[in-house]
């Protein structure tokens, strides 16, 4: 997540952040590992475990400040 646009996951694969709809069941691992239920905006979902160094979620805030959130902290997160 801290690409701002995509979730690496333990596989090659990205997880591009424009198309989801919630991230759910969060879950923490060994060695800062995060495993999650990606859920997307066309309904279909898909389990992933996100690298420890990219577990980061950077989101606009008030007045145009950048907060981050660590997905390691959250147990869900819905998008509008």
């Amino acid at each position: 997540m801290c690409s701002r646009v995509a979730v690496r996951s333990m596989k090659t694969d990205s997880i591009w952040l424009d198309g989801l709809a919630s991230v759910r069941n969060i879950a923490h691992g060994t060695e800062g590992v995060v495993t999650a239920t990606f859920t997307f905006k066309d309904g279909s979902g898909r389990e992933a475990s996100v690298v420890p160094g990219n577990r980061i979620l950077y989101i606009e805030g008030r007045f145009g400040r950048t907060q981050k959130l660590d997905l390691g902290s959250l147990t869900r997160i819905d998008f509008e």
